[in-house]
């Protein structure tokens, strides 16, 4: 039957479960707008700046596991969502970006709005692909879908020609497109780590998507037998924690910090994440921040089954119970006087938080003073900023409320940061959103004083 090409697109993905689509279109997206609206399935929500539309993907991901869809303008559409879609990237969050360009035999005429909007793509996604013909659509969306939905989490755009949106075309949509699983670890890799784990001065190493209750429960029972060190990356993607919950060491920010917190390790085992290094060069500083003495094994990344391979060295280990000093205990006593700050908040926030809240963290340097008592509270998921590009935390919120609806959220945002995607605001009333912002007034650019 005849079909239009966008609507073709916009069925695609919602028959592979796609749910939201965090939209500010233009000209030449219009019948993908059309589309959108055709298809109720689908849940439309605008945004008034490309940043929050991409950093609310990134949320909406890091909470639900799957990829929502960016229907974006053009190349300076994709250029201001790019901060928030390098974040996304940091933190291997699924994300599909619709990017509307001009109609095929338009380009040519080089109008205000041309760019290079396959270069744009390129340093911006993991996957990219351009339409070249209105009839492969659906297939396009397909292979979109399996590239995002990857199980470490990537990018992928879909570059449309308008011409091509508006074409009808008489193909049925593809069917579902099945997704890789994650690959096997060898059991040889598995067993080798373990022999690391029960050494002097080890350290299990565990990032990405392995940090949620089940993985750090797996992880606190390896370690009650081997007494490794249980650690996980300054800034991740997802992490539970809580009072009750099993308890992670967080890599210092800072690099002299981090190094001393390293130091005299003798073997590292790494699920989910990489040998940490220094956010920035510094003169006769270290870069790489394990110590050089060290024996580091990366056991899988997060393509990798890394649940199975946990459960197989907690099998090794033979535990049967969590040591209660790898378990978090709760804060008890609220503050009830004294000024409203930053060392203040933390214990407040960790007396006061509900249940099962969701934290989104750009607090950047108020944030080292409240994380800490925040690990106090009830059981809650943490969302940091895992590309340090500042001007995440509001919309990340958003997708974050839009995956959970039933739980509460909480930002936790440096000022600063805060006006990066202030828009933000306008998406969580219109949506009307569970969402409380606790912005922290600095009013000074903290991290550079710090720096100097």
């Amino acid at each position: 039957m005849k079909l239009n090409a966008s609507d073709s697109l916009i069925k695609t993905l919602i028959n592979n479960g796609l749910e939201v689509v965090f939209a500010n279109p233009g000209t030449s997206e219009m019948h993908l707008v059309a589309a959108i609206d055709h298809n109720p399935q689908v849940r439309p929500v605008l945004g008034l700046f490309e940043g929050v539309v991409s950093g609310a993907a990134d949320g909406y991901a890091r909470m639900s596991g799957k990829a929502a869809a960016n229907l974006l303008h053009l190349g300076p559409g994709l250029g201001n969502a790019f901060a928030n879609i390098h974040n996304a990237r940091k933190a291997n969050s699924p994300m599909i970006n619709i990017v509307g360009d001009h109609a095929s035999y338009h380009l040519k005429h080089n109008a205000p709005l041309t760019s290079d909007l396959d270069g744009l793509s390129k340093v911006s996604s993991d996957w990219v692909r351009r339409l070249d013909d209105p009839r492969n659509i659906s297939k396009l969306a397909n292979e979109a879908w399996k590239n995002a939905n990857s199980p470490s989490g990537r990018v992928a755009t879909m570059i449309i020609p308008a011409d091509y949106a508006w074409s009808d075309i008489d193909i049925d949509i593809e069917p579902k497109i099945s997704i890789n699983n994650p690959k096997s670890v060898d059991c040889n890799d598995i067993a080798k780590a373990y022999d690391l784990l029960k050494k002097e001065k080890s350290m299990l190493f565990i990032g990405g998507r392995f940090l949620d209750e089940k993985c750090l429960k797996l992880a606190s029972h390896i370690a009650s037998v081997t007494n490794c060190r249980l650690v996980t990356d300054t800034f991740v993607p997802k992490i539970r924690r809580g009072a009750g919950l099993p308890i992670i060491e967080q890599v210092p920010y800072f690099a002299e910090m981090a190094e001393l917190f390293l130091a005299d390790t003798q073997s590292i085992v790494f699920i989910g994440s990489r040998p940490p290094v220094s956010f920035f060069a510094y003169p006769d500083k270290k870069s790489f921040l394990s110590p050089d003495s060290a024996e580091l094994f990366e056991l899988c990344s997060n393509d990798d089954d890394g649940i199975s391979a946990l459960n197989e060295l907690k099998d090794l280990s033979g535990s049967t119970k969590i040591d209660e000093k790898f378990i978090q205990s709760y804060i008890g006593d609220v503050p009830t006087s004294g000024d409203l700050d930053a060392t203040t908040l933390g214990p407040l926030l960790a007396g006061l938080m509900p249940e099962d809240s969701i934290v989104s963290d750009e607090a950047t340097t108020s944030s080292l003073l409240v994380s800490p008592f925040a690990l106090q509270a009830k059981p809650h998921d943490w969302l940091a900023l895992c590309g340090g590009s500042i001007g995440q935390g509001l919309p990340l919120a958003i997708g974050a409320s839009l995956a959970k609806p039933d739980r509460p959220v909480i930002t936790l945002h440096g000022d600063g940061g805060a006006m990066y995607t202030v828009q933000a605001l306008w998406t969580q009333a219109r949506e009307n959103l569970n969402i409380t912002n606790i912005i922290f007034s600095n009013r000074s650019y903290e991290i550079l004083k710090i720096e100097l």
